[in-house]
């Protein structure tokens, strides 16, 4: 039986010190992931109006695949290089199941956020369990689909040495391209999307007016205005998207590296080990950053169960969204005023109203008194 290009790799002395601070950093996030998937139940009622929970663990589930899989090379460092065989196999499958998983559930997450807060939709219980099944079915099946239908003879192991550690191997370029990068770039493009149309809606920037939606921005001096167009889920919500948005933006931090490198050493641009090795660092401590955006989050958004039951939003008067309000109204007594105050405010008396009380409409450019 046809193995890869090559069996073993020896470490330098580089290679070991920069593989050992690899395995540090994901040992780090994986502590920092257990402890979150003990601790989490804590925060269960919180969010129990919401699948928002239960999508999150399966997120950190993905991550700590992820960082075991990494953790796994303190068997190369112990041996001093990487050799071919089933363990490498392993750590193959878990890092691919790991980077499919966080990408999909990256994406879930946004995607229940953008149905929660944009659309006003509830979603029923089997829902959540379908959507849970589903992915969680489709990564593995990723996963299996390379050893099991794409290797062949001729370009060996589907799994197998890939640099200092082991992953897909060289020759399977196409499929590193599309069983893992193209999920994780469209992971975070669809999520960035989602969740600056679901901000935006909820700052009142984005707004359904007779049937069609329109983008407005305001100048500073304006931007009251926009309050006009938000209901008390918008606002109650304002913050807790505020923070989410953070997701999609610190997971492409950590995705976008290890994704360039490795695109460059598919055309030919072989980047130095350093870098390689830098941007699995970063790669790796998505988990850890996961763990400390949700620990923070009860500070941001502390009662989420407070949120109204899903309804259609409030229908605003759409002059009212544009023009705003008349702020205030002033009770004047004619007789008291001077009249010069009352032309200059825009008073005028009628014979039928004479010495009685008029009520005046007054907005913020209407001078108070009369210079």
């Amino acid at each position: 039986m046809a193995g890869p290009a090559f069996s073993e790799t020896v470490y330098t002395t580089f290679e070991r010190h920069a593989v050992i601070a690899l395995v540090a950093v994901s040992f780090l996030s994986l502590v920092a992931l257990l402890y979150s998937l003990i601790t989490i139940i804590r925060y269960s009622k919180k969010y129990a109006k919401t699948h928002f929970l239960l999508y999150f663990l399966c997120l950190l589930l993905a991550d700590v695949m992820l960082s075991f899989g990494s953790v796994m090379s303190i068997v190369w460092v112990q041996s001093g290089g990487v050799y071919d065989g089933a363990f490498c196999a392993a750590q193959g499958g878990i890092k691919q199941g790991g980077s499919i998983a966080a990408a999909f559930w990256n994406f879930v997450i946004s995607w229940h956020v953008f149905n929660m807060l944009f659309r006003r939709r509830d979603s029923p219980t089997v829902v959540r369990w379908g959507v849970v099944l589903l992915v969680w079915s489709f990564v593995f099946m990723i996963v299996f689909i390379g050893p099991v239908a794409l290797e062949n003879k001729a370009r060996g192991h589907f799994f197998g040495i890939s640099g200092a550690w082991c992953w897909i191997t060289q020759r399977y370029q196409a499929e590193r391209i599309l069983m893992e990068y193209l999920f994780e770039l469209l992971s975070i493009f669809a999520s960035s999307f989602l969740y600056t149309a679901t901000l935006l809606r909820a700052r009142g920037n984005l707004l359904r007016i007779e049937g069609r939606w329109k983008l407005r921005f305001l100048p500073a001096e304006e931007a009251w205005k926009l309050e006009f167009g938000r209901d008390f889920t918008d606002s109650a919500s304002l913050r807790l998207v505020q923070h989410m948005i953070w997701y999609p933006a610190v997971y492409a931090i950590c995705v976008l590296p290890i994704v360039v490198v490795r695109l460059c050493s598919i055309v030919g641009l072989d980047p130095p080990f350093a870098v390689t090795a830098v941007a699995a660092c970063i790669f790796n401590l998505s988990g850890l950053v996961d763990v400390v955006l949700f620990f923070t989050m009860h500070r941001v958004f502390p009662e989420p169960e407070s949120l109204p039951a899903y309804a259609r939003r409030k229908t605003i008067d759409p002059r009212v969204i544009q023009t705003g309000i008349t702020p205030f109204t002033l009770n004047l007594f004619e007789p008291d005023v001077p009249e010069e105050a009352q032309v200059h405010c825009g008073l005028e008396k009628t014979p039928e109203r004479q010495g009685s009380i008029s009520t005046v409409s007054i907005n913020s450019l209407t001078p108070l008194r009369a210079s």
